[in-house]
């Protein structure tokens, strides 16, 4: 039991998930975005600075979407790919589903599941591959899985933990407008985005640094603790972003590379992995709830019947920080 309690404080700690395996960051192999066309009678700073939006018109529209009650439902999928001289020899993937809660002011309190996806998973442990629960409130967080206490195992437990103020799991929180704000000023084209949702969109696309998004972003200085430097803060982030006529955020797709620092592993310096986040919201001003769990449900550590009672183990929760060095 104690072991437990061990694993599952150092998995839950500060961010209530365990960074993804990281390592000495480089910039990123990111794909370059399109050249901007510059007329002879422009020069490139004019044709770039003309190139990207006004970001006080979403900030705006996302500020008039901060209804106490309200909020908005997302569906996070993140690939994490690792690959050998450029060719691919692994894949993780995961997907978070939830609600995000507003109050005047922004994001209030969020709720998501956390699944592996099992198809990445050793056949052999498969069925054992429970979806993680989680409540996020500005003081607490509580994390839960059905069958956490294998003498029940169809009911959900949860443990409780401090949350210094994290309230969402996201490589990018776009629901910050500060973030929003920075991540737009960066952008270097507007075109288009296609329908999303069954609604038309305009699509914005650009590259951030991990520590221009540090500078920015509250949720990721909150997740990644110090600030990137050197070369983990020059780590290229590449973003696009799809926003309805209204200046909703419909989707958001986020992307870097990362090189890896195992000296131990034969041909490390020829190892590198490729992030990938695609997230999607929906149900812009619908009613959200949270709320915490039933307060029977919450597992007390200092009640001495819990320590003999036989427990599952959290399954390990990769969430990539960008620069986030090992």
């Amino acid at each position: 039991m104690k072991r437990w309690i061990a694993t599952a404080t150092a998995t839950a700690a500060a961010t209530g998930l365990a960074p993804a395996p990281t390592h000495a960051s480089v910039p990123a192999p990111v794909s370059a975005p399109p050249a901007v066309s510059v007329p002879a009678s422009m020069s490139a700073p004019a044709a770039l600075a003309q190139a990207r939006p006004d970001p006080s018109g979403p900030v705006a529209a996302l500020k008039d979407r901060f209804v106490a009650g309200h909020g908005v439902r997302f569906r996070e999928r993140v690939a994490v790919r690792s690959f050998f001289d450029g060719r691919r020899f692994e894949t993780d993937r995961y997907r978070l589903i939830g609600a995000y809660r507003f109050g005047r002011s922004g994001v209030k309190a969020s709720r998501m599941t956390y699944r592996i996806d099992p198809r990445t998973l050793p056949a052999e442990i498969r069925e054992v591959n429970r979806p993680v629960k989680f409540i996020m409130l500005r003081r607490v967080m509580y994390i839960g899985m059905k069958g956490l206490l294998l003498s029940r195992p169809r009911r959900t437990a949860w443990f409780q933990m401090e949350n210094p103020g994290v309230l969402s799991l996201q490589m990018v929180n776009v629901l910050e407008p500060a973030t929003l704000r920075g991540l737009l000023a960066t952008t270097r084209r507007e075109r288009p985005g296609g329908t999303v949702g069954g609604v038309p969109t305009t699509l914005y696309r650009g590259t951030i640094t991990a520590r221009r998004l540090y500078g920015i972003s509250r949720t990721y200085r909150m997740t990644r603790g110090e600030r990137p430097r050197g070369p983990e803060g020059r780590m290229v982030i590449g973003w696009r972003l799809w926003q309805d006529a209204e200046r909703n955020t419909r989707k958001l797709v986020v992307s870097y590379a990362d090189t890896w620092d195992a000296p131990g592993i034969p041909g490390w310096e020829r190892l590198h992995t490729v992030f990938t986040s695609t997230t999607r919201f929906s149900g812009w001003g619908a009613r959200v709830r949270v709320k915490a769990p039933p307060a029977h449900s919450v597992l007390n550590f200092g009640d001495p019947a819990l320590n003999r009672e036989p427990m599952a183990l959290l399954p390990q929760l990769p969430v990539p920080l960008p620069g986030l060095g090992r």
